[in-house]
């Protein structure tokens, strides 16, 4: 061999060269590394990314919620006025209606997230048979509904709960043994109630009452027509039916209605009735024609009847029995 050969010629032939091995078994390793290590990187950067959308999501849920129990607990009256403007019902309109003629306001208050929007307490000299009565008659006439009614076998006591669906009234009437007077509780509530002060009633509200109530005028005559002529503007009181007979007691009773032409049904008022030039009977009566101080005339005289057991008061004694 010649000494003068280079090493790689003294080599055998097809033998590869170690070091030219060594760097091509390293070169797919690093490339994979470098590519693994991107990867998790970026997976990293998603998970990150969707932890703080969460996260967002969350806070903006949390504060939203949070402000808005912030806002009704610091301005209650702003609420109210918000809910005023879209069906609601003003709680002074109902009490308007609920109003006992003649009677006193002795107490009342009012608080929208209380269990009852409204408390009003009322006294009056008649008797709880007497008031039952009126505001049977009231619920009859604008058709609301009863869902309870009973009365306290310890008190001189009648209750009542009515609604029309927008307003619940739980009723409480009583005479109490030490009261001169008859005490009436109206306790309301309804979410669309609308707290919109204490109820004041003006000067005279019954008589003006009287008159909004009417959609015809009530035809006059002489006093002799009448067993009580002025029924229709005074308050009966009882102490004035004590000396009527049950047939004067009955006639007193819906002569109020027949200011109206209301069309009877019993054969012994349609006959009197039919007798008296002022009376026309109408089609078109309804008892909502009656003020409010007609209707607790009407209850009044029922209330008496009932006590005394008047045998007229739901009976037809029929033509030409009665004068």
């Amino acid at each position: 061999m010649d000494q003068n050969q280079s090493p790689q010629e003294k080599m055998p032939q097809g033998q590869p060269v170690e070091q030219k091995q060594v760097l091509k078994t390293q070169t797919p390793e690093t490339t994979e590394s470098k590519s693994g290590g991107r990867s998790n990187i970026a997976l990293i950067i998603i998970i990150i990314v969707m932890v703080l959308l969460i996260l967002g999501i969350g806070v903006y849920f949390a504060f939203k919620y949070a402000s808005g129990k912030l806002l009704s607990a610091v301005s209650p009256s702003t609420t109210a006025t918000i809910v005023s403007t879209s069906g609601t019902t003003s709680t002074k309109a109902v009490l308007e209606k609920l109003m006992y003629p003649g009677s006193e306001i002795s107490d009342q208050k009012q608080e929208k997230n209380a269990v009852y929007v409204t408390e009003l307490t009322l006294i009056s000299k008649d008797s709880v048979d007497t008031i039952k009565s009126y505001y049977l008659n009231l619920i009859e006439k604008n058709k609301w509904t009863i869902t309870k009614q009973g009365s306290d076998p310890d008190y001189d006591n009648y209750y009542l709960t009515f609604s029309d669906g927008t307003f619940t009234d739980e009723l409480d009437i009583t005479k109490y043994d030490l009261d001169d007077h008859t005490t009436i509780l109206h306790q309301l509530s309804g979410e669309n109630l609308k707290v919109d002060g204490l109820y004041i009633p003006s000067s005279g509200t019954s008589t003006s009452t009287a008159t909004s109530q009417n959609t015809s005028t009530p035809t006059t005559s002489p006093d002799d027509d009448y067993v009580i002529n002025d029924s229709n503007t005074r308050l009966v009181s009882k102490s004035e039916l004590t000396g009527l007979t049950p047939w004067q007691l009955k006639v007193a009773r819906n002569e109020i209605y027949a200011r109206y032409g209301r069309p009877f049904v019993h054969e012994d008022m349609k006959c009197y009735f039919a007798k008296k030039s002022w009376y026309k009977s109408s089609d078109s009566f309804s008892e909502s024609m009656l003020s409010s101080i007609e209707n607790k005339n009407v209850a009044t005289i029922k209330a008496y009847e009932e006590e005394t057991d008047s045998p007229l008061a739901s009976h037809d004694s029929g033509c030409n029995t009665n004068d």
